[in-house]
């Protein structure tokens, strides 16, 4: 066994097959299973809007322009649901995943040279396999990931490009990137690409290069991309409200529901939030503690500028009151490309801090370990198919890559990754579909699917000022085919509308008869609706 484990430590080849042959399971099993939630109805239904108007440049809500983001995300979901045929919540979160896994491949693919093969593979399931994205982001269909790809693509390009001091290419390439992302997101895009551009230009004393026709001729990339857009939108809508609303999006230095007191203790637990947000691979910082080892790692140009574009771009969202971890997806595997090189360093010296790293590291991986056991005698999921067979063979795998932390110390990252795809199918398999009978969204998702099937044959309206959220405005609008506009008159002819209770007594008078096909609720506020139908 011995030799065996001196085998697997100097040649982890096996280690990440395992890695390969877990990751799908523990990123795609019951993706589509959970209704739209967050922001994810609002990327739904501008999408499925757009389809259904066959109005691709001016983004729509309910009929109503929508300004908070440019439409880029929305027509890549378009594209997956004309390609797929389907408008299913899988087919909504497949490119968040896609992009999460293209992303890991471009921080292998780019780290390579500089880790070294196994180091770069691990920094790129760092990123996977942080807590935040792992059990949350990973499976919800939000812009941030897909933005995070193209942004931290920019920061490659500008060190790339500007160690083989071809500026043109840097400019240029860095420029598209920044143009593409603000079609996606908007102003943070030029914030991410003026200020990383300043700082590393200024690093490297080349500062003067900013005054020269490269950098006119990446500024005019973004001109042109982003101005193409701007033209074409001219022609169905005027620009008075579009580019207010983006700086308004973009503006999170204030919250309007804070006080300087929140801010202020924000400031001081900003750094332990997402030191949370990211664990445990941000745990690896701690080394840097040791000055050797910090000297060592900060002795290497990529890690200069890996330290240098996150700390200056951070700050942005460091001051900002309203601020969501989610927001930091391409800063952070800078800092886990310094933490593996800390770590690397780490094993030659042996330091106290390495020791307690690893310690923390075995916790971690015995603690996940154990958690997979509880599904058998949890009341909401005991009762579950697979139940008795599905947390034994996870709980065996997460075991023996547990074991082997022990035995084969030189792998302990790769084994603890193994770990927490472990975790996370485990998760996949149970925690969601209870979570799906436990929580109210299901049922809200069946009453506004319901109130779309009951109404296709009908136009359909929302009366007067009744609530209605983009949670609601998907899933009927996905079943109807067609967009629910507002109104506040009442037509001459059989139709069906949307009301709340004031809504329906306000225009009682006016519709005279009419019928109660459904009642349901929405999460808006628990409001409780009436789809009612006009009687000629």
């Amino acid at each position: 066994m011995k030799r065996f484990y001196e085998q697997l430590n100097n040649h982890p080849a096996w280690l990440i097959m395992v890695i390969l042959l877990l990751l799908p399971f523990a990123l795609f099993i019951n993706l589509g299973l959970m209704p739209l939630i967050s922001d994810e109805p609002t990327r739904g239904i501008v999408t499925l809007e757009m389809i259904f108007s066959g109005n691709y440049i001016t983004p729509t809500i309910n009929g109503e322009f929508y300004y908070n983001k440019p439409p880029l995300y929305n027509w890549i979901l378009a594209g997956f649901v004309q390609l797929s045929g389907m408008q299913s919540e899988f087919i909504f979160r497949l490119p968040t995943v896609l992009s999460l896994l293209i992303m890991g491949l471009v921080i292998y693919l780019f780290t390579k040279k500089e880790l070294g093969s196994i180091n770069a593979f691990a920094a790129a399931l760092m990123l996977i396999t942080s807590a935040r994205i792992l059990f949350w982001d990973s499976f919800q269909g939000l812009i941030d990931i897909t933005y995070s790809l193209v942004t931290f693509c920019s920061f490659i390009v500008l060190y790339h490009f500007s160690q083989k001091k071809n500026y043109l290419a840097m400019f240029i390439l860095s420029y598209a990137l920044a143009a593409t992302g603000f079609l996606m997101k908007g102003l943070p895009s030029v914030a991410f690409q003026g200020i990383s551009l300043i700082v590393w230009m200024l690093n490297q004393r080349t500062l003067k290069k900013l005054f020269t026709w490269q950098h006119l001729a990446g500024i005019g990339v973004f001109v042109l991309i982003t101005g193409s857009y701007y033209i074409a939108y001219l022609q169905t809508n005027s620009l008075q409200d579009v580019f207010s609303t983006l700086f308004d999006q973009s503006n999170r230095i204030n919250n309007k529901e804070g006080t300087f007191l929140s801010w202020i203790i924000h400031l001081l637990l900003f750094p332990f939030e997402m030191s949370f947000e990211f664990a445990p691979w941000t745990l690896l910082l701690l080394l840097l503690i040791d000055k050797k080892i910090r000297h060592a790692v900060f002795q290497d140009k990529f890690s200069r500028f890996s330290l240098l574009i996150f700390a200056t771009n951070i700050i942005i969202y460091w001051v900002s009151a309203d601020m969501r971890p989610r927001y930091l997806f391409m800063l952070f595997p800078l800092m886990f490309f310094i933490g593996i090189k800390a770590y690397s360093q780490a094993e030659i010296t042996k330091p106290v801090l390495f020791r307690i790293v690893n310690i923390v590291f075995l916790a971690l991986a015995l603690t996940g370990t154990a958690s997979i056991l509880i599904y058998p005698f949890w009341d909401e999921t005991r009762w579950m198919s697979g139940v008795l067979f599905f947390p034994v063979l996870l709980f065996v795998i997460s075991l023996i890559a547990t074991i082997l932390t022990i035995k084969i110390p030189g792998q302990r990252i790769l084994l603890l990754i193994i770990v927490l795809l472990s975790v996370r199918m485990g998760f996949n398999i149970f925690n969601l579909p209870a979570r799906l009978n436990s929580y109210p969204d299901a049922l809200y998702r069946q009453g506004e699917i319901k109130a779309g099937q009951l109404s296709k044959e009908y136009d359909l309206y929302i009366l007067g000022d009744t609530p209605f959220n983009h949670d609601a405005s998907f899933y009927i609008s996905r079943e109807r085919g067609a967009i629910v506009t507002r109104t506040h008159e009442i037509y001459n002819k059989q139709a069906c509308y949307i009301t709340d209770q004031k809504n329906l007594s306000k225009f009682a008078s006016r519709i005279y008869k009419y019928e109660v096909l459904h009642k349901f609720s929405i999460k808006l506020d628990e409001t409780r609706l009436f789809l009612i139908k006009k009687r000629l």
